[in-house]
């Protein structure tokens, strides 16, 4: 053990390290040196940042170090001036990235008799930028790739899409769903997939950064990556676009099952309209943006086994409105809302095989967030954020009661497959679901200086984060679903009834009855509170560190004053970088820290119906039969119970059961190659402990008869 601490602290010393310092989830950072033709600090240097992403200027000065920082600024091009008395006023060209620290140095010289400008631009950030991938829309736009924020996430090294399921991304090996997604500083993601939720309109995305590794302790509530978003927000110069897309089925070939079962697709034109539009309501002071997306798609396809063409069809309208406003030098309020409406008809599984399971959900999916940043000194700066995200899914499964009308799931038992269902509808059209969030973040950035102990830039802030998903997660309208196979004839196909549906066969001792007894409205509340700090450390010219932490505490509570989640995790985030060349072109960097993995709100509430329904399974005692006509098939009281599963009676969590813990530690170096290019080397090596995991304890219970004269005797071993 003391030999580990002993390398990793070496590799911090020698090599530096780099955790991305916390520069605010909208915004960048512009910090950098400035020195004399000897390379001696410069203190009291005015640098002054302006933008057409920036409402008005942004100023401050040089410290006791020549070190200065100008945080929370939106992402964009930025003209840097450099001004002190008595010396050349130089104005550079920089690029601030979404959460990115962008470093210009420079250095001053004596004032000329005419004033020069120098108009060289910035390092690329790629060099100083650790374990952080930025992915600009107007760069993607051209690329021949899909334009969402899930497939500009796989560009990204150490990502991919491998993953149970769809829409999720493992990023640097950790779990699928143990991501964090944001859209505008909004956490996005579906709380029981960790999948994102479709809160976007492309065309109004400005950028993506996916953090990988060396994540700063200002993100939380992750053991992979954090995937964050923000859309555009106007300016001075109006602007309009507009965009379509179109598809069509029959522009894609028929699978070879398809082609076996002689359906040909029809050509059917699917558009999807995309329309943008921003500019000024008062020049410097207020801003608007807008945006809407409309998509009218159907898609062909075939059931398997059954080889039944069906259509499916997606109408989705999207919204989104943003303000940002500057209501006192330095202090801008922005409001957001984004809307998504999506009505489908499609199967009611991917496993469906029956025209009879198709169902008509609605998806309304909304978020809102508040947002306030504002320069409280010359050397402090804060922000805060208030939003709300719901998600609802509606009229999502069976909408008769008749027990004949219940779905069926294969047993698979007569080479069938298994679990394909069939007959009607999975799911409850009258249980809706919600999965929705609320989250409130505050922080203060402050700088410190002096000779001795170097400059200081010193960020603190608070998260208080609530999860709540709602439903009985009801399987079925009629109470029941039947587990049974269907008829096949002798070429092994599926026969149909007279009325074109599967004819299921009812086998004693095989077929099997589930009854489903969900508690409707049922609800858990995950809340995770968290603080964090930390201090970006230039300790000389050459050096920098990054000492931070984040404590999360994290409680739950369900229906029945169930409690599931009970944990409190303080994990530290450590990094430096050393430029090696000392002009900027070669950075070698480090970080070592941990990660507390998000409390899914599936695997923290299995102890309580939310979600989980009581459930009774029976086994068929005859007589056989086949067919939706066979009364006895289909009358509950021909089934023996063998199982039953009662999460709040049977279901119980370790006192000491916390997320999973993740260790990281990285190191890395970058070399800028000419004006455009640059390579950078990684190494990243993890380690995931306290697997949050599931086991069944039986209890066998003996009666051994002794007997014995006069009487009877029994011994109990349990």
């Amino acid at each position: 053990m003391r030999r580990n601490v002993s390398f990793f602290t070496a590799a911090i010393v020698v090599f530096g390290a780099a955790a991305a310092s916390a520069q605010g989830q909208q915004y960048g950072t512009l910090s950098g040196r400035v020195a004399s033709p000897d390379n001696l600090p410069l203190p009291g240097v005015t640098v002054t940042a302006s933008s057409d992403a920036l409402q008005g200027t942004r100023v401050t000065t040089s410290d006791i170090n020549g070190i200065y920082a100008l945080p929370g600024l939106a992402p964009g091009q930025y003209l840097v001036r450099f001004e002190l008395a008595k010396m050349t006023t130089v104005d550079r060209r920089a690029v601030v990235g979404l959460g990115a620290l962008a470093i210009v140095d420079q250095q001053l010289t004596l004032a000329p008799v005419k004033e020069s400008v120098d108009v060289r631009g910035a390092a690329p950030s790629a060099v100083t930028s650790h374990g952080t991938a930025d992915l600009h829309m107007a760069e993607v736009a051209i690329l021949p790739i899909g334009r969402t924020p899930f497939l500009m996430t796989e560009l990204t090294s150490g990502v991919t899409d491998n993953t149970p399921s769809a829409s999720q991304v493992t990023i640097s090996g950790a779990f699928a769903y143990d991501n964090v997604f944001l859209m505008n500083g909004v956490d996005i993601n579906d709380n029981v997939l960790g999948t994102p939720n479709n809160l976007f309109i492309e065309d109004a995305i400005q950028e993506v950064q996916v953090l990988s590794s060396g994540i700063s302790p200002e993100y939380g509530r992750f053991s992979g990556g954090v995937v964050n978003v923000i859309t555009r927000s106007g300016g001075n110069a109006l602007s309009f676009a507009f965009r379509v897309n179109l598809t069509n089925p029959a522009w894609s070939a028929e699978t070879p099952f398809e082609k076996s079962a002689g359906v040909t697709r029809s050509s059917k034109w699917s558009p999807t309209f995309e329309a943008t539009a921003g500019g000024p309501l008062r020049r410097d002071r207020l801003w608007f943006f807008g945006g809407a997306r409309v998509e009218r798609t159907t898609t062909e396809s075939v059931f398997a086994q059954t080889r039944i063409p069906f259509t499916s069809s997606n109408d989705n309208t999207r919204y989104e409105g943003k303000l940002t406003g500057t209501v006192a030098p330095g202090h801008t309020l922005q409001g957001s809302v984004i809307d998504n409406d999506t009505d489908l008809r499609q199967p009611s599984l991917g496993a469906s095989i029956d025209p009879a399971t198709m169902t008509t959900p609605s998806t309304p999916n909304r978020m809102a967030a508040a947002t306030w940043h504002g320069v409280l000194g010359p050397r402090t700066f804060a922000e805060a954020q208030f939003s709300q995200k719901t998600w609802r899914l509606e009229n999502a499964g069976g909408t008769s009661a008749a027990i004949v009308d219940s779905p069926f799931l294969t047993r698979g038992v007569s080479g069938i497959p298994a679990n394909l269902q069939y007959n009607g509808p999975y799911f409850d059209s009258t249980d809706p679901e919600e999965r929705n969030n609320r989250q409130f973040t505050a922080s203060l950035s402050q700088m410190s200086s002096s000779r001795g102990l170097g400059t200081h830039e010193l960020k603190s802030g608070v998260e208080y984060f609530t999860s709540t998903r709602v439903g009985g997660n009801s399987q079925s309208l009629s109470g029941y679903v039947f587990q049974a196979d269907y008829k096949v004839g002798a070429d092994g196909r599926p026969e149909l009834d007279s009325q074109g549906r599967l004819i299921p066969r009812f086998v004693p001792g095989t077929s099997r009855l589930q009854t489903w007894m969900p508690l409707r409205g049922s609800s858990i509340d995950v809340t995770t509170g968290s603080a964090y700090m930390n201090d970006h450390w230039t300790a000389a010219p050459r050096l920098t560190f990054d000492l931070g932490a984040r404590y999360e505490r994290v409680r739950s509570q369900a229906t029945g004053d169930i409690s599931g989640a009970h944990g409190d995790t303080l994990v530290p985030r450590l990094g430096a970088a050393y430029d090696v060349t000392a002009d900027g072109r070669t950075v070698a960097q480090a970080t070592y820290a941990h990660y507390a993995g998000k409390y899914n709100d599936v695997q923290f509430s299995r102890n309580s119906n939310v979600g989980n329904a009581d459930r009774i399974t029976g086994s068929y005692i005859g007589p056989a039969g086949e067919g939706r006509e066979f009364a006895a098939g289909f009358d509950p009281a021909n089934y023996q119970t063998i199982a039953g599963t009662f999460p709040t009676a049977n279901v119980f969590f370790d006192e000491s059961l916390e997320s999973p813990l993740t260790r990281e530690f990285t190191a890395a170096i970058a070399r800028e190659l000419g004006h455009t290019g640059w390579a950078r080397a990684t190494y990243v090596k993890r380690h995931a402990t306290g697997f949050v995991e599931d086991f069944i304890t039986m209890i066998i219970t003996w009666l051994l008869w002794v007997l014995s004269a006069p009487g009877r005797a029994f011994l109990h071993l349990q």
